[in-house]
């Protein structure tokens, strides 16, 4: 009896631990939130404070629209308020340090605001979940400082991470750091070449892909023309044709103090394989 009784207590505390991961809290803004796990800060942000979190995006089927343990990168954005009522940002300001919780937003409310139509896989009054893990909270000089820290010390992580990935690793004048896997036997481009590569682009950390070309489909672009990165003009003129390499950009050759698009943050080193697949005059 004392067994049995055991194992219903074990039953019966998994269907409360599923209750409390599927219990929907509503704040008086209207905010839904769905708390999966509560970190050890309490920690909360205020407007203007720096987020840096993981999130996945799905629909109400489960349809996957964003995630970036995927991509590698955790999302790293200014915290400000909404502009309607149960939006996701509003409901950031309720979420902690080491947290991890489902954010509900009608789909209609989010895609009215933003003047596009319900995209496929959304009907219409259903909700979005945005799941996000918050890594941490910053206030804006504490995120300057350790951008600028990341700034200061680029160099040095580029020395250490080539020194331990890259075979034989060969410097630049200007910074590039890269070695050859395959030296090809063809000629080497100059500005002006239309070259056909195959790529992948990393970060450092991780080691998680951001970019690669499609499968089959080569990438193809003139060298010197700025169709790219600069470090990729000055990494190409390193390679023969049928070669591949593994480069080290530093982020001056790369996306600069500014970042790009949400996915590589300021001052970040690039690692890229190319293959030099064929050049053309």
């Amino acid at each position: 009896m004392k067994l049995v009784n055991s194992v219903l207590g074990v039953f019966a505390a998994v269907a409360l631990l599923s209750c409390d991961q599927f219990k929907v809290t509503k704040t008086e803004n209207g905010d839904r939130l769905q708390i999966h796990e509560e970190g050890d800060s309490k920690k909360v942000g205020k407007e203007g404070d720096i987020l840096t979190f993981d999130l996945v995006i799905k629909s109400s089927i489960d349809s996957v629209f964003k995630d970036t343990y995927k991509e590698g990168q955790p999302f790293k954005v200014p915290l400000q308020k909404g502009q309607f009522k149960g939006s996701f940002e509003n409901a950031l300001f309720h979420i902690a340090e080491g947290d991890s919780t489902t954010v509900l937003v009608s789909a209609d409310s989010l895609f009215t605001k933003i003047q596009q139509p319900l995209p496929p896989g959304v009907t219409k009054g259903s909700d979005l979940k945005f799941t996000v893990k918050m890594r941490k909270i910053q206030t804006m000089k504490e995120f300057e400082k350790e951008m600028n820290d990341k700034k200061v010390n680029e160099g040095k992580f580029v020395d250490e991470y080539a020194a331990k990935n890259l075979k034989n690793p060969i410097k630049t004048a200007d910074g590039i750091q890269y070695s050859e896997n395959k030296i090809g036997t063809g000629a080497t481009p100059v500005a002006g070449d239309s070259v056909i590569v195959n790529y992948i682009g990393k970060f450092m950390e991780g080691g998680k892909p951001f970019d690669q070309s499609a499968p089959n489909e080569p990438f193809t672009f003139v060298v010197g023309s700025g169709a790219v990165i600069p470090g990729w003009d000055k990494a190409l003129l390193t390679m023969k044709k049928g070669g591949k390499s593994t480069f080290v950009i530093p982020s001056k050759l790369a996306y600069g103090e500014q970042g790009a698009g949400g996915v590589i943050p300021p001052n970040t080193s690039l690692v890229f394989e190319i293959e030099l697949i064929d050049i053309r005059k």
